[in-house]
């Protein structure tokens, strides 16, 4: 522990430069501990005396002799070294440039440019990176970690206070970075302000984690505890991130008195501390807890106030504060151990640069933390930036201060300086430096508002929109140069990237949205270390721009928040003329439909005998019905959404099967083709398929491989002329009439899954056995199997690797088709239920008179009136060019199939025996809407999805029912009861995997109910229909939620997973066990149900709880074969990147990297931690690890390895080596370079030897 110094007094030694304060503590405390590093974050103490300090820093100097006024860049880990070789520098009189030393795949543009900017002429650094460094700069490099200091004299420089100490690139674009360039007087005059504001004394202690790189880590965290005299104990930010506990435990254990950082770290403790480690923490002696750098919530310190309490933290500890680096680093503070100020105010105003406090029954309050007051000589003004006036309190203006702390400019930028610290008000009073950033001061406090300058500051760094803009830029030439803009938005507590992009015109037809999107993200992460939160592309010519062409980010940013850009999506790809005719011809289409199906259809006849009439085929073939949006110049009819869905709707009234057949060839056949085929591709098949000259069919779903598509066994192999594909798909409907199948295979060559077009007769295509299907009978669904089909380059769909996006992305459409269709099909009851119990006489009077079936009926048509508007705001927002997210799609679907279903056995009821009666038509009708609640992801599964996205808190569910439908208030009662049923669901036989998983599947079907009452109450109509149905919707939603909060039959029986099994394996008894086979077709029974599991082995599902799958997954890997190993951690890691970026598991794909989803730098680390407890290393995992492998499934792969083969090599290597080489092993450090050598090539033969087995 570091000892108490005896004296408290607070005067200090009034040193006029750094180095003359370092030599009189050399002189007066040279044993005095000044700097403690924790080299593991937790207990491995470095320590360092100011004498030592001195002698380091003295030979250092002796190196950088003759290299006054000269620039040193500095490149270390945070170190002792770090600041030996700063103080070296002021020693020597070179201007130190602190930098972050390269890391390994990392982007050197902005160290490059830094080097450049600076005119540095040596490079300080460690003796381990000089081997990176030499690799990228030609400058002199001194490694300083193996220096003596007792060899050197150090010849004297003059150092004034007017002297250079170091230049601080935190600002500036990567390509021009901006070196603000401070003074020994500047960093003494602040190092004082905050001495006085912190009321340090010489028996304070620190405890800094920040990089030590920049203002809060390097000023605040380094030479504000030099200049008081007392300790300060040192971890790096990467140990802090892998286990924020590691901060808070330091704390504890040397009773520090200030500590801080920016408002994010605070969160992450709070996430990431558990409530059993708060019982090992006493934080009663920290009693500044300073926080800035970023937007400072409110809530975040409530929160964390309240939560360690328990631990002595006090509230009033808490010291919000503002600062910048062109300011040194300190401008304005709060009152020591006083309570936090807050105001709440609105937040509509708040984005229109307005201060207008909130009432109690403010329907939009936000809090806002005072940043405290000015010290000393600062003075501070806020300034209308147009007019240079000042405001009055209360207004919002831009913070301009001035003082002795205000640094010397930007390093070699004359002009930007002049711009910047120069700045007059219209009085002439000045100068004045311009902070950039907007605030407000109410009784003498200072609130900070948000930012004038663009820059972007998340989780206390900042980045320059320039930068992110190129980075884009370079991703694809079908981007407008020079019209993207980035920039942040304020979203839940946290700053948001959101990057805007306008597409040329000749490439709204062609751009792939969602491959274009995951490669702006990966492109984002790995060069910035950021994830990116929205990527809309604009239509050419709308991004707002200056008369002189410069882009408006603030008016972006301004108009994203109001969802007024003018946006393009997916569903943009046919030409805009053909919407001017689509309603005229869907007119007339449907009558002829009407027509037809009256003279030419017989669904009785088509079920029964399971096959669509050629007749009916090539009919709707030259009517167009099979190419309805495929563009006029490939034959196609050119619909668009509404009047695409007005078709499926009157095709669906007449027979669901019909409906299914159309849809499947439009959309999941030929969708894939216009979307993502080459020209080539689309110029000879779209001719074909539109007019029903041939059909097509999609082949995704295999045996193992239902709703995971992840799972399939399919693949593709090099070939001179394209690739061979090889596997076996079930169930792909019209498959056996097709003339073109789209199949989906793994591709082994880009370690993800492709999408290829398979022409009839191609040799190696096999059509296999039809499925006898319950309902839909008059569609075949068939197997297929591919036995080296050869396929050219011109068959990929998309881009190699990328297939999963050409299937989300018809498969989404699909959803809304199959809703569409359900409509029709509702109707069509609605009308035989009418006609039966007008006509139908009892013994009370007409059916139609009885209470219950009234009810029936209007249940049904309320239901109908509320998908119906759904279906229809979604198609006109598609239409528009809105991006339309996925609980949208999922809501049609489910609501659609669940409501049609409904009506189905509603009418078979109504008609009593009649129903039963197949030519009633109500049987072909049940059968057929069965299906379609399992058809594109069954209710479940999707009420599970939608659920989930509710309680994760998705954004494009909030943005969907607050501004796209216009029902905010409707999204906040979900909110409310999604909160409600968590906090009530309880079943005592459940792991608490179970319980979350419970609740997202009552939350997904409550908000089934939401988004509907959504679409209906943000129209605003006062049609009568809707009204009703609107209210039907709402009460529905109520009902669900009371049944979710009140103990139902089902929760009060429900058992284990082992229990119900058990139970009912007790049947046997009394039933038996009973299979029947069949002979002369295709019958056999699925083996997943058969009696015996014929399967092998390895597919086998072990019978096991959630509970304890974590613990077999990463505790029992060693058991495992590599194989199955990865297998189970690349789920794990998919799980955590779903929970972590609130993204559906079923999203992510393994053959992917990380950074094609956005992860940033923190979440690396945190991955890198987690990985490091759940599997139990021993040595730690590198931080950068999710970006030093190109896709989830290798880092798998890697740690299989770490986790498996290791162990099993370990094991076997000890047993086979002699007990002298064990010794050896066990003693590496004592051995000479020769020993090492010898050994190492014992170890290498011994290697060649395993693989030689």
């Amino acid at each position: 522990m570091i000892e108490l110094l005896e004296s408290t007094s607070t005067n200090l030694y009034q040193a006029t430069t750094l180095v003359e304060l370092l030599k009189y503590r050399a002189a007066t405390q040279s044993d005095r501990i000044g700097f403690i590093f924790l080299t593991d974050g937790e207990m491995d103490e470095v320590r360092l005396s100011y004498g030592a300090l001195d002698q380091q820093a003295r030979a250092i100097a002796n190196q950088l002799q003759g290299r006054k006024g000269e620039r040193a860049l500095l490149l270390y880990p945070p170190s002792l070294e770090y600041i030996c070789a700063l103080f070296g520098c002021f020693y020597a009189g070179v201007v130190a440039v602190p930098a972050y030393p390269p890391r390994r795949n990392s982007n050197l543009l902005r160290l490059q440019s830094i080097i450049a900017d600076a005119q540095a002429s040596v490079i300080l650094t460690t003796s381990a990176l000089l081997e990176n460094i030499q690799k990228f700069a030609a400058n002199s490099i001194i490694t300083t970690d193996h220096l003596i200091p007792n060899f050197y004299s150090t010849e004297e420089v003059n150092i004034t206070p007017e002297t250079l100490a170091f230049l601080q690139y935190t600002s500036g674009s990567t390509g021009n970075p901006k070196g603000v360039m401070l003074t020994h007087e500047n960093l003494l005059h602040n190092s004082k302000i905050i001495h006085h504001c912190f009321e340090h004394t010489a028996n304070s202690r620190c405890v800094i984690w920040l990089p030590p790189y920049h203002d809060m880590g390097l000023i605040g965290g380094i030479l504000q505890p030099f200049y008081g005299g007392f300790p300060v104990i040192l971890m790096s930010p990467v140990h802090f991130l892998q286990k924020p506990i590691r901060w808070l435990q330091t704390i504890s254990r040397y009773q520090a008195t200030t500590s801080g950082a920016p408002n994010f770290a605070y969160q992450l403790c709070l996430r990431k501390i558990k409530p059993e480690q708060l019982k090992t923490l006493d934080l009663s002696s920290w009693d500044v807890a300073f926080v800035g750098a970023e937007p400072i919530q409110a809530k975040t310190l409530e929160n964390f106030a309240e939560t360690f309490a328990s631990c002595g933290f006090r509230s009033e500890a808490f010291y919000p504060c503002y600062g910048l680096a062109e300011a040194t680093l300190f401008v304005s503070g709060g009152k020591k151990s006083k309570p936090v100020v807050v105001e709440t105010i609105e937040t509509p105003a708040l984005a229109k640069n307005k201060v207008i406090l909130s009432s109690k029954n403010s329907a939009h309050p936000q809090k806002i933390v005072s940043c405290g007051q000015v010290k000393f000589d600062y003075n501070l003004e806020i300034v209308q930036p147009e007019s240079l006036t000042a405001c009055s309190e209360g207004e919002i203006g831009e913070i301009w201060i001035s003082g002795a702390s205000v640094t010397q400019g930007y390093w070699k930028k004359t002009e930007l300086t002049q711009q910047t610290f120069k700045a007059y008000l219209s009085t002439g009073e000045g100068p004045f430096l311009r902070t950039g950033d907007l605030g407000f001061i109410k009784n003498n406090e200072l609130f900070v508002t948000g930012r004038l300058k663009e820059v972007i500051i998340i989780r206390g760094r900042n980045y320059y929109p320039q930068d992110i803009e190129q980075t884009v830029q370079k991703i694809s030439s079908d981007f407008r140069l020079g019209c993207g803009a980035a920039f942040g938005v304020e979203l839940e507590g946290e700053e948001r990237l959101v990057i805007v992009q306008e597409v040329e015109r000749t490439a709204l037809k062609t751009l792939d949205i969602n491959n274009t999107i995951e490669k702006i993200k990966r492109a984002i992460s790995e060069h910035h270390q950021l994830q990116v939160y929205e990527v809309i592309f604009l239509k050419p010519g709308t991004i707002p721009k200056t008369t002189s062409g410069k882009i408006k980010r603030y008016a972006c940013r301004e108009q994203y928040l109001e969802n007024r850009l003018d946006a393009i999506n997916d569903s943009e790809f046919s030409s805009p003329n053909q919407a001017n005719n689509s309603s005229e011809q869907t007119d007339q289409l449907i009558q002829w439909l009407r027509q037809y199906a009256s003279e030419n259809i017989n669904s009785r006849l088509i079920d029964e005998r399971r096959c669509i009439p050629p007749h009916i085929v090539l009919d709707f073939g030259n009517k167009g019905l099979l190419g309805m949006q495929v563009p006029n110049e490939y034959g196609g009819l050119g619909l668009n959404n509404v009047d695409t869905l007005k078709v499926l709707e009157q095709l669906g009234a007449i027979d669901t099967t019909l409906a299914l057949f159309v849809g499947l060839n439009n959309i999941l056949g030929i969708r894939p083709i216009l979307k993502f085929g080459s020209n080539t591709l689309k110029s000879e098949l779209l001719p074909q398929l539109a007019t029903g000259r041939e059909l097509a069919a999609f082949a995704l779903t295999e045996p193992s491989a239902g709703s995971n598509p992840q799972a399939i066994q399919s693949s593709a192999s090099n070939s001179l002329d394209g690739w061979l594909l090889n596997g076996t798909k079930i169930w792909s409907g019209s498959a056996a009439w097709a003339g073109a199948i789209n199949v989906f295979v793994k591709h082994p060559e880009t370690g993800g899954i492709s999408a290829f077009v398979v022409r009839r007769g191609t040799p190696g295509l096999r059509q296999g056995p039809e499925a006898l299907t319950m309902g839909m009978r008059g569609m075949v669904q068939n197997t297929v199997y591919l036995n080296d089909v050869l396929v050219e380059k011109d068959s990929l769909l998309g881009e190699a690797g990328q297939g999963l996006n050409v299937a989300q992305d018809a498969m989404m459409y699909g959803r809304l088709a199959i809703a569409a269709a359900s409509i029709g099909g509702m109707k069509r009851c609605a009308q035989l239920m009418l006609r039966y119990s007008q006509r139908r006489v009892i013994s009370t009077g007409h059916l139609i008179n009885n209470p219950f079936i009234l009810s029936r009926l209007n249940e049904l048509t309320a239901g109908i009136t509320a998908i119906e508007t759904l279906v229809n705001r979604i198609a006109k927002l598609l239409d528009k060019g809105e991006f339309i997210p996925a609980e949208a799609y999922t809501v049609c679907k489910t609501a659609g199939a669940e409501f049609f279903w409904k009506a189905a056995d509603n009418l078979v009821q109504i008609l009593g025996g009649r129903g039963y009666i197949e030519t009633n038509f109500a049987p072909h009708i049940l059968r057929d809407a069965r299906v379609l609640r399992i058809f594109e992801g069954p209710t479940e599964t999707l009420n599970f999805f939608l659920g989930s996205r509710v309680v994760n808190n998705s954004q494009e569910l909030e943005q969907l029912m607050s501004q796209t439908l216009g029902a905010p208030e409707v999204y906040q009662r979900l909110k409310e009861a999604a909160e409600q049923i968590r906090e009530f669901t309880s079943v005592d036989c459940f792991s608490s995997l179970q319980v979350r998983q419970w609740v997202s599947i009552q939350v997904g079907e409550l908000a089934s109910f939401a988004i509907l009452w959504a679409a209906l109450k943000g129209l605003n109509s006062t049609s009568q229909e809707i009204k009703r149905s609107l209210n039907w919707t709402q009460l529905n939603f109520e009902q669900k939620l009371t049944q979710a909060l009140s103990q139902t039959p089902n929760d009060a029986v429900v058992r284990s997973v082992n229990q119900t099994t058990d139970l009912i394996y007790s049947y046997i008894e009394s039933i038996g066990e009973i299979e029947q086979s069949f002979s002369g077709e295709d019958t056999e029974v699925d083996q997943l149900l058969q009696k015996y599991d014929s399967r092998s082995i390895r597919e086998v599902q072990v019978k096991v709880s959630p509970q304890d799958y974590k613990e077999i997954c990463f505790k029992s890997l060693s058991n495992l074969n590599p194989s199955q190993s990865t297998e189970r951690l690349q789920d794990e890691l998919i799980e955590w990147l779903s929970r972590k970026l609130k993204i559906p598991v079923h999203q992510i794909d393994p053959t992917h990297a990380f950074a094609d989803y956005g992860m940033d730098s923190v979440m690396a680390v945190e991955l890198a931690q987690d990985l490091e407890e759940k599997l139990g290393l021993s040595q730690p995992l590198e931080a950068t690890i999710a970006w030093n492998f190109p896709t989830i499934k290798s880092l798998a792969q890697y740690l299989s390895h770490l986790t498996t083969g290791t162990q099993q090599e370990t094991v076997k290597t000890q047993e086979k080596q002699p007990q002298k080489v064990k010794s050896t092993l066990n003693n590496l450090d004592l051995l000479s370079e020769v020993e090492m050598a010898q050994l190492l090539a014992q170890e290498l033969a011994t290697t060649k030897g395993r693989l030689g087995q």
